[in-house]
């Protein structure tokens, strides 16, 4: 039987457009959004990159609204799972992230 590497949804830094989930994987964290829109990452947005709080990440564009996901520490992103500028589908994967001690 496969399980999941998800562990539980982070309620405290998740809200209605972003879900943020706990993983099995020491210190990283799944970015997933809860719509369906055209999604772009910043410029400086690269795997390997390290960002810092507050920094946006991303966007999505829903109905002609943009809505930004702001970097909720200091993280670095391990694996980008859409292209930019490709639709992202609901609750599905953007980003997973390792949360940084600086």
């Amino acid at each position: 039987m496969v399980q999941s590497n998800i562990l539980c949804k982070n309620e405290k830094l998740s809200d209605e457009q972003y879900g943020l989930y706990d993983t099995r994987i020491k210190n990283r964290n799944l970015l997933s959004t809860y719509l369906v829109g055209r999604i772009e990452y910043s410029d400086e947005l690269v795997e390997g990159g390290v960002y810092h709080k507050g920094d946006i990440l991303l966007k999505v564009l829903f109905l002609g609204i943009s809505y930004e996901y702001s970097c909720f520490g200091d993280v670095r992103v391990v694996k980008t799972y859409c292209k930019n500028g490709s639709i992202v589908d609901y609750n599905k994967p953007i980003l997973l992230m390792e949360r940084m001690e600086i």
